[in-house]
């Protein structure tokens, strides 16, 4: 149980620095656009790089202009008009106005923001060969269609322990499906570990071979449900080979 602590405070940390900003918005510019806005803040803070980790290193000042040039999650990359580079907080910009005077108006993260994301975090819980399972992963989206992930699962069973440990490569056949199903191919190495001195069992690890699939729902936000089967092969030494059944559904936070 230490370890299934561990393994999902890991995730609530990825999750809480991902959702530490106000707001989850995204602007409502398109990517061709760089729109020039006007601060109305007494001041707003520009830092090096897209997070409050960054310093800052110059300070936009009422009534300045600046120009949006790309947006980074909830950070976006501005120029002023003597030419200074940085970025500036979704949160600090609510008080803006564009050419025409109009406050500037911002929308939730929608449909497109989950369709092209790039970074993928998640994690699952479920059951592999009749064991308590949790899996993190995290994910590349190469392309709507095809991404790959790395994955670290580990299992609590009566007589044993497990861990699994594999690289995925994900085929999305339609990613604009708001259930939208996935096809999965994979490798890595399945360790098991007696928990019991009273089991005449001793480690084991192999390699494995996975397929599987699933689903994905877009949820909210920056969530999405995930629901998947996989079958593992644990190429043993032995006669014949061993097959791994595993079921798990779960959250997905994506950017």
């Amino acid at each position: 149980m230490k370890s299934f602590r561990l393994l999902l405070g890991i995730f609530c940390v990825c999750l809480s620095s991902l959702f530490s900003q106000e707001s989850l918005a995204f602007s409502l510019f398109s990517k061709s656009e760089t729109p020039t806005i006007t601060v109305l803040d007494p001041f707003v803070d520009m830092r090096t790089g897209p997070g409050r980790g960054y310093p800052v290193f110059h300070v936009v000042e009422k009534n300045d202009r600046i120009t949006i040039l790309k947006r980074k999650t909830t950070w976006y990359k501005a120029i002023t008009e003597d030419g200074k580079t940085g970025w500036i907080s979704r949160a600090t910009l609510e008080n803006t106005v564009g050419p025409n005077g109009d406050i500037i108006k911002f929308s939730e993260p929608g449909r497109e923001d989950y369709l092209n994301r790039r970074w993928e975090l998640g994690i699952l819980g479920g059951n592999i060969s009749g064991a308590t399972a949790i899996t993190n992963y995290g994910a590349f989206h190469w392309t709507r269609n095809i991404s790959t992930e790395i994955r670290y699962t580990e299992s609590f069973g009566n007589v044993s322990s497990a861990r699994l440990i594999s690289a995925n490569l994900l085929h999305h056949p339609f990613p604009n499906w708001k259930l939208s199903p996935f096809f999965t191919l994979g490798s890595g190495t399945f360790s098991v570990s007696p928990r019991s001195s009273l089991v005449q069992s001793v480690d084991r690890k192999d390699n494995i071979l996975s397929v599987g699939g699933g689903f994905n729902y877009y949820l909210t936000a920056r969530l999405s449900v995930r629901l998947e089967y996989n079958r593992h092969t644990a190429l043993t030494s032995r006669e014949t080979n061993e097959e791994v059944e595993e079921w798990k559904a779960g959250f997905s936070v994506f950017f």
